[in-house]
């Protein structure tokens, strides 16, 4: 009779209602990222780590006990609902490097709000519950303690077997870390990630990298991309645009397909289609940014170096001096200069656009918050205000470098109605897709209309004017079934990720790229610097690059290592996504994305890829500080 009491004691206690409560929240959340109800594996891979935490707080003194047990309840909960969110939206798992972004949620609620799902509720319906008890003063169950000898034991057991568990997985690392968060458990994971630290070296034998030996590392990146050394004589177009004004925008989360797309009769982007007639199309670039997004893209449209995998390259190296693009330009008497309407703290581009040697940025402070959609001021305002700037180096003959970075396209792509000109479908109205579709009619009005004002001046035959999207906008499973719906059926076929990945890449000289072409071959971001840099008659022969001239290569292997696993690699036949490795990886066909049974002749390009990131990562950690 004495045992039965205990036993209802126990089950009574604080201890065992938040560990079963905590328990529960974690296997949602294996559920929710892994699409797995296993009970058995959340016990053998999650609970020991629980445990260690429940029963440090079990031996509390009786006052804080209550507290504690909420406190960390509530920890539980808001991890379990940041690693659903952010997995849901990147495909990957949160790390704690990862978490301090989240001082910038602020600025992106919209979006935070957005990807939020029912589901979600499950992690805090009983921590409302608790707090609302509390304070009524009639928490339903009266807290008994447990004996130490019960708990002590617990302790022990479970810090040997976290330990172990800990211990045995520390070394052994996935390219998919949501596949290693499955075999050794989410949060055993997270420790893992502590201990390796945001800058995990991911090859050895890197001791010849460095900044001086230029000649050499570049043969080395040329045989491993399996390039051919060109003379600029003998190049394609090298020097064809050289002294035009180079105007680069780049489109918030603009995707390829609506480039060319009608919907209801109607063009989703008429004045970029009317470009892309008289300009370099190319069809099938593939975003390679990493954990910094947007800030990211422009390091890669000025560098052409791989972002870092970990942690957002801005605030990684935002200390560094790197080769790049404006600083190639300055020695040609260009003026460089970037405006983006958001604050310039965000992404830390503070110290990214003196690392990328940018002469003038133009951000909130310059647009006054004013005319504000969404997180700032409107893309139609960045480019009037841009344009006096663009204007006054003109009628000095100040050549000039700007890179207009747009804001207003940012998921979830909320656009007033007074500006919206595009009239869709009924199945589109209040959709997710609907909105996306609406928004990029809107960027492209704007692009037109600071295009007209171009010619109006006189600068546009004077002008190098690049059209790139930073990344995609639409993530499969971040958005509902009726939205992958409906953009298959935009497609007309399902929409994969391929799809998703594909960003546009328009390259427009007046009086050179006309009547236009439309190139299909497999390219990257990291390959628009390159591209550019020979219009203009800039020899990269001096520089480390990693992406290759559009116009004078062929073939091509591209690195995606953030969005996919590491690991992954687009090359001119497949893209291949890896697992733990490249033997339980899967390869898909590019053109159709049927799977490939045998990929094991790719294995090369595998090894390839990681290498050529692996010396990209130590190349700058070797350069010099500012």
């Amino acid at each position: 009779m004495q045992n039965r009491e205990r036993l209802i004691d126990f089950f009574k206690s604080s201890f065992f209602i938040f560990t079963v409560l905590i328990v529960f929240k974690i296997i949602v959340l294996r559920y929710l990222l892994f699409g797995e109800m296993n009970i058995l594996n959340t016990i053998i891979f999650e609970l020991g780590i629980i445990l260690v935490f429940m029963t440090l707080i079990e031996m509390l003194p009786s006052i804080s006990k209550t507290i504690g047990y909420l406190l960390i309840n509530i920890i539980f909960s808001t991890l379990f609902l940041a690693v659903a969110m952010y997995h849901s939206y990147f495909g990957r798992i949160v790390t704690y490097f990862a978490l301090f972004q989240f001082g910038q949620v602020g600025a992106i609620s919209d979006s935070i709000f957005a990807l939020i799902k029912p589901v979600y509720l499950l992690f805090f319906i009983d921590v409302f519950i608790i707090i609302l008890f509390m304070i009524l003063r009639k928490f339903p169950v009266r807290s008994v303690s447990v004996s130490k000898k019960v708990i002590i034991p617990v302790f022990a057991l479970a810090f040997v077997v976290s330990f172990l568990n800990f211990y045995m997985n520390k070394d052994e690392f996935y390219s998919n870390n949501v596949v290693e968060a499955k075999d050794k458990g989410v949060l055993n994971y997270e420790l893992i990630e502590i201990y390796r630290g945001p800058d995990t070296a991911l090859a050895s034998d890197l001791d010849h990298i460095s900044n001086e030996n230029v000649e050499e590392l570049k043969k080395e990146i040329m045989e491993l991309k399996g390039l051919e050394y060109i003379p600029p004589e003998e190049r394609n177009y090298f020097g064809a645009a050289e002294g035009r004004n180079l105007i680069v925008i780049q489109v918030e989360s603009m995707q390829n397909f609506p480039i060319g797309l009608k919907v209801g009769g109607q063009e989703v982007t008429p004045n970029m289609n009317r470009i892309i007639e008289k300009s370099f199309y190319f069809s099938r670039l593939f975003q390679q940014t990493g954990p910094g997004n947007t800030s990211d893209a422009e390091f890669l449209m000025n560098t052409s170096l791989f972002p870092t995998p970990f942690n957002p390259t801005s605030q990684t190296y935002g200390n560094k001096i790197f080769p790049s693009l404006p600083r190639l330009l300055k020695e040609k008497g260009y003026a460089s200069m970037t405006f983006h309407a958001d604050e310039i703290e965000f992404w830390n581009r503070i110290e990214l656009y003196p690392a990328l040697g940018f002469d003038t940025y133009y951000d909130e402070t310059f647009f006054g918050k004013k005319d504000i959609i969404g997180m700032g001021s409107s893309d139609e305002y960045l480019f009037n205000k841009a344009f006096e700037v663009l204007k006054a180096h003109h009628v000095t003959d100040q050549k000039f470098y700007a890179h207009l970075v747009t804001l207003t396209t940012h998921h979830p792509f909320t656009i007033p109605s007074d500006r919206i000109t595009l009239d869709l479908p009924e199945k589109f109205q209040n959709t997710l897709t609907g909105n996306y579709l609406i928004s990029m009619n809107y960027v492209d009005r704007a692009i037109g209309e600071l295009i007209d004002r171009l010619k109006e001046e006189g600068m546009y035959e004077e002008s190098v004017i690049v059209i790139y999207g930073d990344h995609f906008g639409l993530q499969q499973s971040a958005i509902s079934e009726e939205d992958t719906n409906l953009v298959s059926d935009l497609l007309g076929h399902e929409y994969k990720t391929i799809d998703r990945l594909n960003i546009p890449f328009i390259l427009h000289v007046p009086g050179v790229t006309e009547p236009g072409q439309t190139f299909d071959k497999v390219s990257g971001q990291m390959d628009m610097m390159p591209t550019v840099a020979n219009l203009l008659g800039i020899t990269l022969d001096d520089q480390i690059i990693f992406g290759q001239d559009l116009l004078n290569s062929d073939q091509n292997l591209l690195g995606v290592r953030y969005y996919l696993p590491i690991g992954s690699f687009f090359n001119d036949e497949i893209l291949f996504i890896p697992e733990k490795g490249f033997e339980d990886g899967t390869a898909y066909d590019i053109h159709t994305e049927e799977v490939i049974e045998d990929f094991e002749k790719y294995k090369e390009d595998y090894d390839r890829v990681l290498k050529l990131e692996a010396i990209s990562d130590e190349y700058m950690k070797n350069l010099p500080e500012r």
